[in-house]
């Protein structure tokens, strides 16, 4: 039997390598297209970063559900709380990029960054960002003796007090502290700082009893005292009014045009994790944050639904780190 000539043999070196690199990338792609094909074998961990019973968990286990419904796999919540987040990122960080753990990440994997010297981890390098989930709101609430009604008329009276006004938050660094602090730079005042540890109930004691002049607060622990009348809404924070206060302005219609600060929420997997299964994860959330059934779910929990590509996540990610790093430096706050 006359034997073939290996047809590779007599091209140029350069072009047997490059053809054969083109063939090594066409089999790892159709493996990782076939591993895509087939995945979820196996139930899914979706880790977030508080313990049960919190927005963060209220959030994971209503896209944990919808998820669960659209892939025949369950997703399940493993609550990682600890170090404002730190203990569920790297967890996740150092996770098989498999597709089988996943993080819901929020706002506060940008706010991170700034707050720490030598923080843990980066959230650009460590993570393949999936889909947004939601957008929350704060809102600026101040006590009901206070003579302004509106934005621009507390911005008047403050100008008239110097620094003797005061606001309160849950701690430096956090959303309702950085919120207050672009306020005040965004309208040119002064306001003294008073921090609390941990959630917003005592601070609201102290807005009711007239210590606090005004706080910036999410708007789901904002909306009974708003009801009950024992605080006054003057704007809420993001782009667009909140579902559950339509006829509160946002700060940018109130008197501050370009003010924006939303939390939110997005699905992230480890880094490396196949594009295949990315995108997979991906298309399964939009279908289902365009759904009526979820997209209500997450607005009795005050959220606004979005969903994003994976690129329009990353840049979110990319643009909110250094949006809370110009505040940072702004309010002055020393990295611990």
């Amino acid at each position: 039997m006359i034997a073939r000539p290996d047809p590779f043999v007599r091209c140029d070196p350069f072009v047997r390598c490059f053809v054969r690199c083109l063939v090594y990338a066409f089999v790892v792609m159709s493996v990782a297209s076939a591993n895509a094909q087939s995945y979820p074998t196996k139930p899914v961990r979706l880790v977030v970063a508080n313990a049960a019973g919190g927005s963060d968990d209220s959030h994971g286990r209503l896209v944990a559900q919808k998820l669960t419904e659209s892939l025949g796999q369950q997703f399940l919540i493993d609550n990682r709380a600890g170090s404002g987040g730190t203990v569920a990122r790297m967890f996740v960080a150092k996770s098989a990029a498999d597709g089988y753990t996943l993080l819901l990440g929020a706002a506060s994997m940008a706010m991170y960054q700034h707050m720490y010297a030598k923080p843990l981890g980066d959230p650009i390098r460590d993570f393949a960002p999936v889909s947004l989930v939601a957008k929350t709101y704060s809102v600026m609430v101040v006590h009901p003796s206070m003579p302004a009604r509106t934005v621009k008329e507390f911005i008047a009276l403050a100008r008239t007090r110097g620094n003797k006004l005061n606001f309160g938050s849950t701690g430096v660094g956090g959303g309702p502290h950085l919120n207050a602090e672009l306020f005040l730079s965004m309208a040119k005042i002064e306001a003294t700082h008073i921090p609390y540890k941990g959630a917003g109930a005592g601070l609201y004691v102290d807005m009711i009893s007239g210590q606090l002049d005004f706080y910036f607060g999410p708007v789901i622990s904002a909306l009974p005292y708003i009801a009950a009348g024992k605080v006054r809404p003057l704007a809420v924070s993001g782009a667009n009014r909140a579902a559950k206060l339509p006829l509160v302005p946002t700060m940018a219609e109130a008197a501050l045009p370009g003010y924006e600060m939303s939390g939110w929420y997005g699905i992230f997997a480890p880094a490396g994790t196949p594009h295949e299964i990315i995108l997979l994860l991906n298309a399964a959330l939009v279908k289902q944050l365009s759904s009526p059934a979820l997209r209500e779910a997450l607005i009795m929990v005050n959220s606004e639904p979005r969903s994003s590509t994976p690129e329009e996540l990353s840049k979110h990610l990319a643009d909110d780190i250094e949006r809370y790093r110009l505040i940072v430096k702004l309010a002055g706050i020393q990295p611990q």
